[in-house]
Formats: structure tokens, sequence, C-alpha cells
């Protein structure tokens, strides 16, 4: 009985420990979903505070792709000739 009621008073301590920390884990996770809004929002609040002369750097963004010289032996110009090049490396 006394060893019964140590292993309760352990295996209690190691449920409390689970429960604190699912619930700490509950608080990060809503406070980082918090402060990922607030990022979004004040971004959205300087993009649309930007003076109109540094609008078009923005929108350009990183999308564009790398600059090539077309027409280089060592370059592909277009989506063939990738596929061309992945065939004869066996892919």
């Amino acid at each position: 009985p006394v060893q019964v009621q140590a292993t309760n008073a352990q295996l209690m301590e190691i449920m409390m420990a689970q429960d604190f920390q699912d619930l700490t884990g509950q608080v990060i996770k809503r406070m980082m979903d918090v402060i990922k809004d607030m990022e979004t929002q004040l971004l959205q609040l300087l993009v649309d505070n930007t003076p109109p002369e540094k609008r078009p750097e923005l929108s350009s963004g990183l999308l564009n792709g790398p600059k090539i010289k077309m027409g280089n032996a060592d370059t592909l110009d277009d989506q063939e000739q990738v596929d061309d090049l992945l065939a004869s490396l066996g892919f």
C-alpha cells in the first residue's frame, strides 16, 4: 500500500507537469499567432503608407528571376532547353 501511494503521487506529479506543458504550449501558440497577425498588419501599414515614388520598387519584388543574356552558350533560354538538358542527364 505504501508503494502504491508513492507511485500514485509520482504519477500525479507527471500528469500535472504534462498539463502545465500543454497549457504553456497553447499559450505560446496563441501568442505566435497574435505576433504573426501583428507583423502582417504592420507590413501592410508600411506598404500602404509608402511614398508614391517608391511604390514601383515594392511591386517588382523578387519574382523576376535571374538576369541572363539570351543566346549565351552557357545559359538556357527557355523551358524546352531545360527539358532537353534534364533528358540528356537521365531525368
